[in-house]
């Protein structure tokens, strides 16, 4: 195992969309603050083929039980930048990260993200990254069916802690956050070869395998039981999330076990179809997570590294 701190710059490129076309954070706290963002900005400029970057000054992750920071939809309880109306064709919508109800510092430098569409159509892209610069060639997710679809991204602190979420067509946009990069962090990001921690569907025993999770159950699963080599100091999880519905599937939510489910999801697939989506999880309760669905589906578990001081 190699332990790095954590120094990832990822505008959330989702695998199908390279070639798709679309368009980083001002200087303010520090000089140093400042070079970071000459080089993000520099970075961004360099297309899609950028996925990440190693910079010269490593960010320190705090990990954090998942928060819903923006629900563009009627009636969801949000407001102002935060909230309705649903963002129209082509049209950006500025998020104060910072000055959401989830508490983040405003010496946070970049944020870990999940980021839903439900559009009203077809969707061609979303695009997010750090508000002041000008939009990358980059995109986050698409939605060409106008399916409800859920990916990761870590984006840059933009002016005044902003990011910018740009749309090609109408469509409701749900964010939410599960971590921060920033000085006050201590975490740091021990890789491991990819494990399959859990498998609903065979080859598993105990909380790790069968039966399927039922429509409305909560799975605690037992990361450092695992056969992963996971060690119970890790304080979060890297995963890759994977279901096979047994049918519409409202969405699915990974969270620290021994905490209250919080109002966020990690993927959806109400068309029924396999989805996988990334996600970092903090450690709870004996070092488990919590898995619940709306609906049935078997669920698949796999670890690419871990968070420890």
């Amino acid at each position: 195992m190699k332990a790095l701190l954590i120094s990832l710059v990822v505008f959330g490129v989702s695998a199908a969309q390279d070639r798709l076309p679309a368009r980083e954070k001002t200087g303010g706290r520090a000089a140093a603050a400042a070079e970071r963002n000459a080089k993000l900005a520099r970075l961004a400029g360099e297309g899609p083929a950028v996925r990440e970057a190693i910079l010269s000054s490593p960010l320190p992750f705090v990990p954090m039980a998942p928060c819903r920071v923006m629900d563009t939809r009627t009636g969801q309880g949000f407001s102002g930048a935060f909230g309705p109306p649903t963002p129209q064709a082509n049209s950006t919508r500025t998020v104060p990260v910072t000055q959401s109800a989830c508490g983040i510092p405003t010496t946070a430098t970049a944020y870990s993200l999940n980021i839903t569409v439900v559009p009203g159509g077809p969707l061609g892209f979303l695009t997010i990254w750090p508000s002041g610069s000008a939009r990358p060639l980059v995109s986050t997710l698409n939605a060409l069916d106008g399916s409800v679809v859920a990916n990761a991204a870590i984006v840059p602190a933009g002016s005044n802690g902003a990011v910018d979420v740009f749309v090609t067509d109408r469509t409701d946009v749900i964010i939410d956050i599960n971590g921060y990069f920033g000085a006050n962090g201590t975490a740091r990001l021990y890789s491991v070869t990819p494990c399959r921690l859990m498998d609903t569907r065979g080859g598993f025993g105990g909380a790790f395998g069968p039966p399927v999770l039922g429509a409305g159950q909560v799975r605690d699963v037992p990361v450092p039981s695992s056969g992963c080599g996971i060690p119970p100091s890790a304080t979060a999880y890297s995963l890759n999330v994977t279901v096979v519905p047994r049918g519409a599937l409202g969405f699915l939510t990974i969270y620290p076990t021994g905490t209250t489910r919080p109002n966020v999801s990690t993927l959806n697939s109400f068309t029924g179809r396999i989805v996988a989506n990334a996600a970092i999880v903090p450690a709870g309760t004996g070092g488990a997570v919590s898995v619940f669905v709306t609906d049935a589906a078997d669920v698949i578990l796999d670890i690419n590294g871990y968070l420890a001081p």
